[in-house]
């Protein structure tokens, strides 16, 4: 049959020539077919590891991957249709740094205000940089024609951090990663020796702050290796200083008198074991006898322990005192002024006791005694 088609053709003609003309004219078609049959065949699919990196996180995205992401730069879809490549998508038209190193070399990268940039191989091999503008093509597509192989124990690592979007093909890759964290303020209280206690005053209002942390990131194969913190930037939060008050008007027998802060004017205030605080007007020394007697004092107040007896045109009733023994004998503590007697004239004083007893071991001596305001 091929026979009579091509003795109809006038093929079978013994003429050398047009046995030329006709190998010449079937061999195009044997060429093509034989790209067809290439092309008809099932390409190699992608079983590459991508390291998309933007400014907010890391993302590792392989075949199987379900990540939905999408920015300017890139957009990432999941691979449900069959498709060969990695479905990290390039739009068209935009300038791409492709960085190729050397087979189980490492790439690195700095951030050292939250963008990353490369730098060169850590373990100082060449790398080639190339500059390529990208179709509406996969990652994978634009390496391939860009004549980039991945082998297989490298990664793709699709940075987004910066204006330019780089495309490194690499072992392990190495970054700084800048993590800011919100601080609180801090709250720095100080004791007002003149302030009523209980009541407070804000004299700097406090301010949040942040601190910027530095971690060191190893990537092998998409993967998180190591993540070293490296440093912190100082805490930028203002402290709140607040003013608060411990002036009382009395304090107990068994808190101590740890200082006295005496002005100019013979005025000052009074530091107690619990902070507390009290102001007087004077300090006087006075000589002190004691009593015990039941009953009320001239002023109508009870008698008992720190109403004591005065003269009145030193003191008038009422005047409250602090007062301790100069020999270090005794810390009488609070005092009222509600009592006189006889004897008691000028800057003398009756101490009251609850017991005959206190009152003759006391005795008579020279007191240290603070006017209370």
């Amino acid at each position: 049959m091929i026979r009579t088609l091509l003795s109809r053709m006038g093929c079978l003609r013994d003429r050398p020539m047009k046995r030329c003309r006709l190998l010449l004219g079937l061999a195009p078609l044997t060429l093509l077919g034989l790209v067809l049959c290439v092309c008809m065949g099932p390409a190699p699919k992608d079983t590459g590891v991508y390291l998309l990196i933007d400014r907010e996180d890391t993302y590792t995205v392989t075949a199987d991957s379900t990540l939905a992401y999408r920015s300017e730069a890139l957009y990432v879809r999941q691979n449900n249709t069959g498709a060969v490549d990695v479905q990290l998508i390039l739009p068209k038209g935009q300038e791409v740094l492709l960085t190729d190193t050397e087979e189980g070399s490492s790439a690195s990268l700095q951030s050292p205000s939250g963008d990353v940039r490369l730098l060169a191989a850590t373990d100082g091999s060449d790398s080639e940089s190339t500059s390529v503008t990208t179709r509406r093509e996969t990652v994978a597509n634009l390496l391939r024609r860009s004549n980039i192989e991945v082998a297989g124990d490298e990664m793709v690592v699709v940075d987004l951090t910066s204006g330019t979007t780089n495309i490194t093909v690499c072992r392990q890759y190495t970054r700084l990663r800048n993590v800011q964290v919100q601080t609180d303020y801090a709250v720095e209280r100080i004791a007002s020796p003149l302030m009523k206690k209980g009541t407070e005053e804000i004299i700097t209002a406090g301010v949040p702050g942040s601190v910027t942390q530095t971690y060191l990131d190893i990537f092998v194969k998409g993967k998180l290796e190591k993540s070293e913190f490296i440093s912190a930037t100082a805490d930028n939060s203002v402290t709140q200083v607040v003013k608060y008050g411990t002036l009382v008007d009395s304090v107990s027998r068994d808190d101590k008198l740890v200082n006295v802060h005496r002005n100019s004017d013979g005025s000052g205030y009074l530091v107690f074991a619990s902070g507390d605080t009290m102001a007087f007007s004077s300090q006087v020394t006075c000589n002190a006898s004691a009593y015990s007697t039941k009953g009320r004092g001239a002023s109508g107040r009870p008698t008992q322990y720190g109403n004591i007896a005065v003269d009145p045109s030193v003191f008038p009733y009422g005047t409250r005192f602090y007062i301790y023994t100069d020999d270090g004998y005794l810390t009488y503590g609070m005092a009222t002024a509600s009592d006189c007697g006889t004897s008691i004239k000028g800057y003398k004083l009756d101490l009251w006791f609850d017991t005959y007893r206190e009152a003759c071991r006391f005795g008579r001596r020279n007191c240290t005694v603070f006017v209370l305001k």
